[in-house]
């Protein structure tokens, strides 16, 4: 499993100040600023069609809704065979944005980043298999799965929930975070889940 947080300041969004490995590090610093992390056991050997109802995973989802009082939850999933969620995944994300619910996930395969600003405190948490996030609504954030290599695409497959069927439309709509200028171009400078991944392991 791959985690990391790397912390920024907003002078510099291309060179994080700190990263943190560790995941009683990561649970804590992300704590501090009212953000949920953890890791879960899930299944790594079952095919797509039963990745939500191998034992490891459903405990680990159940775990997950009783803890934030969830009741729905649905899967997510991009790759070559998903290719044309790349750009949805990629319209709705890439801004600094916030959304009227809380963002709760938990990846099951593959990986991705989720950059997070409180005003006072910035920060991309990367995300693989068996790491889960809880995002608080109205918070600033947004979300790289990678740069789209068609010799090495980007994949992941990630449970997503919510506090009930009824509610997934509007919990997933995006707010741009206008007063920061421009939220596209204001996350442009900040290294993707690629560069990442590469840092970490320079770090190890």
């Amino acid at each position: 499993m791959i985690q990391g947080l790397f912390l920024f300041d907003v002078a510099d969004k291309s060179n994080p100040q700190t990263i943190l490995q560790e995941t009683q590090q990561i649970i804590s610093e992300l704590k501090s600023v009212g953000l949920n992390y953890n890791t879960y056991p899930i299944s790594t050997t079952t095919i797509r069609g039963d990745m939500l109802s191998s034992e490891p995973t459903s405990n680990s989802i159940k775990t997950i809704q009783e803890s934030y009082q969830l009741g729905h939850y649905d899967l997510a999933s991009i790759g070559p065979q998903y290719s044309d969620n790349y750009k949805e995944v990629k319209r709705r994300n890439s801004q600094l944005h916030w959304h009227r619910a809380p963002e709760t996930r938990l990846f099951l395969n593959g990986g991705g980043c989720f950059g997070i600003f409180t005003g006072e405190w910035l920060g991309i948490c990367l995300l693989t298999a068996g790491c889960s996030i809880q995002i608080p609504q109205e918070t600033y954030h947004w979300f790289d799965y990678g740069n789209i290599d068609p010799k090495s695409p980007p994949e992941y497959d990630v449970v997503r929930f919510w506090k009930s069927s009824e509610v997934v439309k509007s919990s997933m709509e995006p707010h741009p975070a206008t007063d920061v200028g421009n939220p596209v171009e204001w996350i442009h400078p900040f290294p993707t889940y690629d560069t990442l991944k590469k840092m970490l392991s320079l770090n190890s």
